[in-house]
C-alpha cells in the first residue's frame, strides 16, 4: 500500500501550490486571481501592495539567510579540512610533545562559534550587511568577515 501523501499541512499548501501552478501559470492571471481574492475578502489594493512588498522583503532576507547557511557550511568544512592538516602535520613532526596544533584550533573554533551565532540573527530590512548583500547581487553564499565588508563599503563611498 502507498504511504499516504498528506502528513502535514505543508503538504497541503504544496500540493495547492502546484494546482494552482498548472491552472493559472502566467503572472497576470495569478496576479488578477490575487486581486480579487483579496477584494472578496475585504482587503484594500493599497494593504494588498503593502502585503506584497512585505513578502518581497521576507522572501530576500530568506535567500539571504540562505547565503549566510552557505557560508557557515563552507567554514566548517575549512575547519575540518585544517584539523585534519596540522594533525597530521603534528603527528609526522612531534608527536608526543608540546600539542600546538590545538592553539591553531581553538582560535578558529572561536571565530566559528562567532560566525554560528551571526547564522541565527535575522536580518532587518535595514541592516548594513544586508544591504551589502543585495549591493553585490545576492551571492548564493556570505563568507565575508564583518572588516571585508566594511572595507567594501569603504570603497564603496570613495567611487562615488
Amino acid at each position: 500500500m502507498a504511504e499516504p501523501l498528506l502528513r502535514s499541512g505543508e503538504d497541503v499548501e504544496a500540493i495547492l501550490k502546484i494546482a494552482l501552478r498548472n491552472e493559472h501559470g502566467s503572472v497576470d492571471e495569478l496576479r488578477e486571481r490575487l486581486a480579487r481574492s483579496a477584494d472578496e475578502l475585504g482587503i484594500s489594493p493599497e494593504a494588498l501592495a503593502q502585503a506584497e512588498e512585505q513578502y518581497r522583503k521576507e522572501a530576500k532576507i530568506d535567500k539571504y539567510m540562505a547565503a549566510k547557511q552557505a557560508g557557515f557550511r563552507s567554514s566548517l568544512i575549512t575547519y575540518g579540512a585544517i584539523t585534519v592538516l596540522l594533525n597530521v602535520i603534528y603527528t609526522i613532526t612531534m608527536f608526543g610533545k608540546f600539542y600546538w596544533p590545538g592553539i591553531v584550533l581553538a582560535a578558529f573554533g572561536v571565530a566559528i562559534a562567532g560566525h554560528f551565532n551571526d547564522l541565527r540573527q535575522r536580518p532587518s530590512v535595514n541592516d548594513r550587511r544586508f544591504q551589502l548583500w543585495l549591493q553585490a547581487g545576492e551571492p548564493t553564499s556570505v563568507n565575508m568577515d564583518i572588516d571585508e565588508w566594511a572595507d567594501r563599503e569603504a570603497r564603496e563611498r570613495l567611487e562615488r
